[in-house]
């Protein structure tokens, strides 16, 4: 465009030049303005090439490839559940006649928590001992007789004896086998839940009375999905934290893994222990979760915002010297701290571009310049060779651009001359 221009502002000077001139004078004045012209396509010229051969330099910051000791884990939501929980009740039918604990305390395996009207069972007990005890003494003084008269008894009859002393036993152990079923006792350590019934309240057999948890240690519940069945074992650390303590944390172990994924979530359950001493973990609070599969694994991390997406393929710029060269990555997770896992396409030290990449085509020419939120720690001794190409302009360069100004400068003069 320049050049026609220049052209034709030529070619009007030349009209001019010759409609203001004699015939007799025209060999004269012709060659001023072919010499104009020859000197304003060369001026054009310079300046043509010197728009050819300038090259945009995209300034960008960087970001070294980094090796991380890396946790595999994965987040979940759960419940928390009591390991042991028994519903505790009555035997028998009858009346509540003692109840040995408040609501809420907590109890010792082997405690009596409450007791039935026994009145009428312990007589039968109390029955039952005294026939025992007759049948006992009958068959001893037989016995004894016997030692000093063998044949004083049929054998016939002191077999009878033995055996109704063997009845009587049998019935007194069921007896106190009965006197049993009016108690009940803790069968672990735990806590109780409150009463449903009070001193005096007529209760049935198997009507409940109370909850007995064991508190110490407790389980969470939850599930994982089905893609990480594999990864999950049986040993594994959890941390788990629930909203009543904030940020404080519970440590438990992995004590089960389900051996086949539920048919309705299409998912895999996992039960972990927790200690628990001073019982503040209590059944059915929400839990957050973290399990891990594996700890320490050795990762390389990048910028999250260095990764850019063409459809599913994802890439990063990598600096190589003062150009800028694609490379294709394969990536896993991402962390909480705004980087990526790499796990393909990359090696520890590597430069990416981490802003300015929107400019950025194929081996475009950059220029790195300190990110000031970027430690220097951040960056590895080839950014030195990057750093290079950014240096002030040399003498040839300062030339080219005087040599830009000058052809401007001509193209100027070009059209003052013209007017």
């Amino acid at each position: 465009m320049l050049t026609q221009l220049a052209t034709t502002q030529v070619r009007t000077a030349c009209d001019i030049s010759l409609t203001h001139h004699s015939h007799q004078d025209l060999k004269p004045t012709l060659f001023a303005p072919v010499t104009f012209f020859i000197t304003s396509l060369l001026a054009l010229s310079s300046l043509t090439a010197v728009a050819a051969d300038k090259v945009d330099i995209i300034p960008v910051t960087v970001e070294a490839v980094k090796e991380t000791a890396f946790d595999d884990t994965v987040k979940e939501v759960g419940k928390i559940n009591a390991i042991d929980s028994a519903v505790l009740n009555f035997s028998a039918s009858e009346k509540i006649s003692a109840i040995h604990f408040n609501h809420g305390d907590k109890v010792k395996k082997g405690q009596i928590i409450a007791e039935l009207d026994n009145v009428k069972a312990k007589a039968d007990l109390d029955k039952a001992k005294s026939t025992l005890a007759l049948a006992k003494t009958k068959l001893e003084r037989i016995e004894d007789l016997l030692i000093k008269e063998p044949f004083a008894l049929a054998k016939q009859d002191v077999d009878e004896l033995r055996e109704n002393v063997n009845l009587a036993d049998a019935d007194f152990r069921q007896k106190q086998a009965v006197m049993n079923d009016y108690l009940i006792k803790a069968p672990f350590d735990g806590q109780l839940t409150s009463f449903s019934q009070s001193i005096g309240s007529q209760i049935g057999a198997a009507t409940a009375l109370v909850t007995l948890y064991s508190l110490h240690p407790v389980e969470v519940r939850y599930a994982i999905s089905q893609h990480d069945f594999g990864k999950a074992k049986k040993g594994q650390e959890v941390d788990v934290t629930v909203e009543a303590y904030g940020d404080k944390t519970f440590t438990g172990v992995v004590n089960y893994v389900a051996p086949a994924v539920d048919n309705n979530s299409g998912r895999v359950d996992i039960h972990a222990t927790l200690e628990n001493p001073e019982f503040k973990l209590a059944p059915g609070m929400f839990a957050n979760i973290k399990q891990y599969y594996s700890r320490g694994i050795k990762r390389l991390l990048v910028p999250q915002n260095s990764i850019i997406a063409n459809n599913a393929e994802r890439f990063v710029w990598l600096v190589r010297g003062d150009r800028a060269v694609k490379q294709v990555v394969k990536l896993a997770q991402n962390t909480n701290d705004g980087y990526a896992v790499v796990i393909e396409g990359l090696a520890v030290g590597d430069l990416v571009v981490k802003t300015g990449m929107q400019n950025i085509k194929s081996d475009s020419q950059i220029k790195v310049v300190q990110d000031k939120n970027l430690k220097d720690s951040q960056l590895v001794p080839n950014i030195e060779s990057a750093a290079e190409s950014t240096a002030e302009p040399t003498a040839d360069s300062k030339a080219g651009s005087h040599s830009k100004s000058t052809a401007a400068a001509n193209a100027n003069s070009v059209t003052e001359e013209a007017e």
